[in-house]
């Protein structure tokens, strides 16, 4: 079990309130992200929610810098310390 850090940026930041959340005994991504939906999932804009009320593919996941698409999905294992990032796309130039 896991005590791990999730920062929340641009809008899901606004939209809940919050920069960062403690989550503690976690063991896998999915289990924070269950956790977080459950409790802000209501707040968040629809574009960011499907319509049974999970995460949409295009929000950002990094996990310690990474997308978590490219390790184990919402499979990743979690370790003390680990930081997780969720944001909207980030497009410019």
């Amino acid at each position: 079990m896991a005590n791990v850090i999730l920062k929340l940026m641009t809008i899901f930041s606004t939209d809940v309130g919050l920069t960062e959340i403690n989550y503690q005994n976690v063991n896998i991504l999915g289990d924070i992200i269950n956790q977080f939906m459950k409790e802000y999932g209501k707040k968040l804009r629809k574009s960011f929610v499907d319509p049974s009320g999970n995460l949409e593919s295009h929000v950002v996941i990094l996990v310690n810098g990474r997308n978590y698409l490219f390790l184990d999905g919402l499979n990743t294992k979690l370790k003390d310390g680990d930081q997780i990032v969720i944001s909207a796309p980030l497009i410019g130039g």
